[in-house]
């Protein structure tokens, strides 16, 4: 029976896999899904809300760009589509159709638009400054409707469910013990692409920045409730040209809803069917319009209890009370408005607020517990923001805008420490990050060009950063600092973007249906980090309005951390005849200074990406995604000895002086707060036969490369019934060099890094007020290499299974309620087995592998 069930299990597996990425096409599959539409004279902005409601399309549009328009009555069947067509016909509007999501521009071309020639006319999509602009770049986006879609109630999950994104780094399924990758201090969640690192992806919100989280550079995405979301937006390429440090790896931007009518709340109940993670999720979004603005305010309230070892089979040589993924408690709003003030003049503000609580447990020992030997860990986390901005509209089409932003996050950890039964001391750690910056920018035509008007983005402005950390020990009565200091940074920058179009569907000739030229660059000059200077250059050229090839090369950025400048060096006492493999060459005292560098230099990459975009007009609703990327790394920030007992491998001599005369022994430790006795006794007085420099240094070189994939197609074989079937898939390679004279080594595709394959895959059907999603979900095996003979942990695969019914207006005290159900993992896959040499480390990779297993959840909606 049991043999049975497995066939049964990977043939679904398989299933779901085959449907995604081998559909084939049908010739007479051309039709959308029907649905009966009722819509009286109107204007057109509420005409195409109403059309969105009746058909569950989200349409994404400028408001200016249909204000003052009117909206002739609509009745009868038809596909959202066709609907949007007949309301925008001869109104000098363009439609873009997605399979989520319909996005509407002026259209420049259009004598019908020239009386709001003066309003914004185009979406801004990331990737580009540059009003209407076609981004070179790779574009990853997911409406809302698309994120609920997958079952997934949160940016943090939604991240790493991203192909091209690794776990590792900020996630609260990483225990609390850490493994390597791991950043888990406030059970935050943060974008990690091409893992890079949280701080080498730039995160933000509504386009502008937010306070960074905790002790690294990451952004806290899972602050900003889904509820209150759009759209996300993800750039998956280096966009330091456009949007300053940390774009090494890309740049996410979450777009908040604006234009809010009426009350949605929302309830959801989930839980983990091993135990734990047992979930509840209340959540309100209200809003209102009035001619000249509107506003959208949204709060959420989401509980979830741990997962312990006692809980999963592959984690019982842990302790019981292990914690695998911390309990949470999280409150937080989200506002957002704006208001016209006069006939150009409009004022924007965005905010948000969130406060969480966690708790884990840190043990000593496999069986005794935190509170008898371990660490009881409670963290809290506050963050907040407000982004207000003018945008004034002037002659001849463009727009000035003037922005600020000012917030900050705090994190407030308490760690109990016991052993043996006895309360050793207690760890406070206060970590704060205090964001502002001040940007004026401008975007316009400059002149016109055979394809359209050539168009600029010119921007400057300045941004401060500040990071505080206060950890102490607590311990009979008394107080001793541990880390204490405070820095600031500020950042002075100017930009400007250049678009060419020489080329559109207006004047194309042959073998040439649109061709754009796009360049940027951007000047900063960061405080004791030096003036950066990073250029980009982007090309788009569609042979016919099937095929479009893009291409985008430039340079990348990270300023080093305030807390990797800040933190002081430690050192440490040790002998070297029997702490190090191989031995110090001359038994004695080694001195082993770990810790920050003030002196670090920025990080510097260059990115370059190709990608061939398919729409075939034969099959309509296909559309093929292929990416190329490369990205050259280098000066990376790293501890150039990854293990302190190989300090004296030949590998790294460069870091390691011996026999050191006493003038150099002094000199390494003059600023040297504190020096801990690890056997080898007071270095100023012993016989220290050696020197490792083991604090943070510009030491690595990193080559990264692979291939991301995307097919979306569309069809519907009748007028009920709707299908959507999405493949993605990304293949990683990447490898560094610690110093000159070692070779490179592998990282992706090893244990605790990014493996070489994600991907993710779905099929949706879509009946009336009916939907349903099958999902499978792939993440690679990993070599793990750690100890004699390297083997193979097994790849990582589950199925979901989302449904959602919307019941219709006529239902009295149901009307316009929204049911879910989920069924993530659905056949409870579990982390492969890896191997241990401590008796409390983990017998899987947390930083890859979730520890969820089988999630079960219900959801109801409804709209008032």
């Amino acid at each position: 029976m049991r043999k049975v069930l497995r066939e049964v299990r990977y043939s679904l597996l398989l299933g779901v896999a085959g449907v995604s990425c081998g559909a084939q096409v049908s010739a007479q599959v051309t039709a959308q899904q029907q649905f009966q539409i009722d819509i009286e004279p109107q204007d057109l902005d509420s005409a195409l809300r109403a059309i969105g409601r009746q058909t569950g399309r989200e349409i994404m549009y400028p408001l200016p760009v249909v204000s003052g328009l009117a909206a002739p009555a609509l009745h009868g069947r038809m596909t959202a589509d066709q609907a949007v067509r007949a309301l925008i016909a001869d109104k000098g509007l363009i439609a873009e159709f997605r399979p989520d999501v319909i996005l509407l521009r002026a259209d420049k071309a259009s004598h019908k638009t020239a009386g709001v020639a003066n309003k914004p006319a185009d979406i801004i999509v990331t990737g580009s400054r540059i009003r209407g602009s076609e981004p070179a770049s790779p574009l990853i986006l997911a409406s809302r409707g698309e994120i609920e879609k997958r079952g997934i109630s949160d940016l943090g999950n939604y991240a790493r469910s991203l192909p091209q994104n690794y776990s590792g780094g900020q996630n609260p399924g990483i225990p609390a013990g850490n493994q390597r990758g791991s950043e888990n201090v406030s059970s935050s969640s943060a974008l990690n692409l091409r893992g890079l690192g949280p701080d080498a992806t730039l995160t933000l919100f509504n386009g502008h920045r937010v306070a960074y989280d905790a002790i690294g550079q990451g952004v806290d995405i899972s602050a900003i409730p889904l509820a209150a979301v759009e759209r996300v937006e993800i750039v998956a390429d280096g966009a330091s040209a456009l949007y300053g440090s940390d774009a090494v790896g890309g740049v996410a931007n979450v777009i908040l809803r604006r234009d809010f009518e009426g009350v949605s709340a929302s309830a959801r109940i989930g839980a983990a069917t091993d135990g734990g993670d047992v979930e509840q999720q209340y959540n309100v979004v209200s809003g209102k319009r009035w001619q000249t603005g509107g506003f959208m305010a949204a709060f959420d309230y989401r509980h979830s209890t741990p997962i312990t070892a006692a809980q999963r089979s592959y984690t019982q040589s842990n302790s019981p009370d292990e914690t695998l993924q911390a309990g949470q408690r999280q409150v937080s709003a989200v506002f957002a408005g704006h208001q016209r003030l006069g006939e150009n003049l409009t004022f924007e503000v965005d905010g948000q607020f969130s406060d969480r609580k966690s708790h884990s447990c840190l043990n000593f020992t496999a069986t005794a517990g935190c509170l008898v030997s371990g660490g009881d860990i409670n963290v809290g986390t506050r963050s907040w923001t407000i982004a207000p901005s003018l945008v004034l509209e002037i002659a001849s089409a463009w727009e000035l805008h003037l922005g600020g932003m000012v917030g900050e996050s705090k994190v407030d950890q308490n760690v109990d420490i016991a052993s043996g039964g006895v309360a050793l001391y207690k760890q406070i750690g206060i970590y704060k990050n205090l964001a502002k910056s001040l940007e004026i920018s401008a975007e316009g035509p400059l002149f016109d060009l055979p394809g359209g008007a050539a168009r600029l983005a010119v921007g400057g402005g300045l941004r401060g950063a500040k990071f505080t950390i206060d950890v102490s020990t607590l311990s009979g009565g008394g107080s001793t600092p541990y880390t204490l200091f405070s820095l600031n940074r500020t950042t002075r920058y100017a930009y400007g973007e250049l678009s060419l179009p020489l080329v559109s569907s207006e004047n194309s000739i042959p073998f040439i249906e649109r061709m754009t030229l796009t360049t940027a660059v951007r000047y900063e000059d960061v405080d004791s980090v030096g003036k950066v200077a990073t250029p980009k250059m982007s090309f788009v050229y569609a042979p016919s309005r099937d095929l479009a090839l893009k291409f985008s090369w430039g340079k990348s950025f990270k300023a080093p951390t305030l807390y990797q400048t800040g933190q002081p060096v430690i050192g440490a006492s040790q002998v070297g005849s029997t702490m190090f493999l191989p031995p110090s060459p001359t038994p004695g005292t080694v001195l082993y200074l770990t810790g920050g560098n003030p002196d670090l230099k920025p990080e510097r990459a260059t990115n370059w990406t190709a990608t061939a975009s398919l729409t075939p007009r034969f099959v309509e609703g296909l559309r093929i995604d292929a990416s190329y990327f490369h990205i050259a790394y280098r000066n990376r920030v790293v501890s150039p000895i990854p293990l302190n007992s190989v300090a004296f491998s030949p590998l790294y001599s460069a870091y390691v002086t011996l026999n050191p005369t006493r003038a150099q022994i002094l000199s390494a430790i003059a600023n040297v707060p504190i020096i801990y006795n690890q056997g080898g006794g007071d270095v100023t007085t012993a016989n220290v036969v050696a020197l490792v420099t083991n604090y943070l240094q510009n030491a690595v070189s990193q080559s990264i490369q692979g291939v991301d994939l995307d097919t979306t197609y569309t069809f519907s074989p009748n007028a009920d019934n709707k299908f959507t079937i999405r493949a993605s898939a990304s293949y990683l390679e990447s490898r560094q060099q610690l110093s000159a004279g070692q070779s490179a080594t592998q990282l992706a595709g090893i244990i605790f890094y990014p493996p070489h394959w994600r991907g993710y895959s779905s099929v949706d059907w879509q009946h009336g007020a009916v939907s349903l999603r099958g999902a499978f979900t792939y993440i690679g095996g990993l070599l793990d290499n750690r100890i004699a003979p390297d083997v193979h942990v097994g790849a990582f695969k589950s199925v979901d299974l989302v449904g959602q019914i919307r019941l219709p207006s006529n239902q009295g005290v149901f009307a316009n309620t929204t049911i879910g159900l989920s069924l993530l993992n659905l056949f409870n896959e579990k982390p492969s087995y890896t191997r241990t040499t401590s008796s409390i480390g983990y017998h899987y990779d947390a930083t890859n592998y979730p520890s969820v297993g089988r999630f079960v959840s219900l959801t109801l909606s409804k709209d008032f």
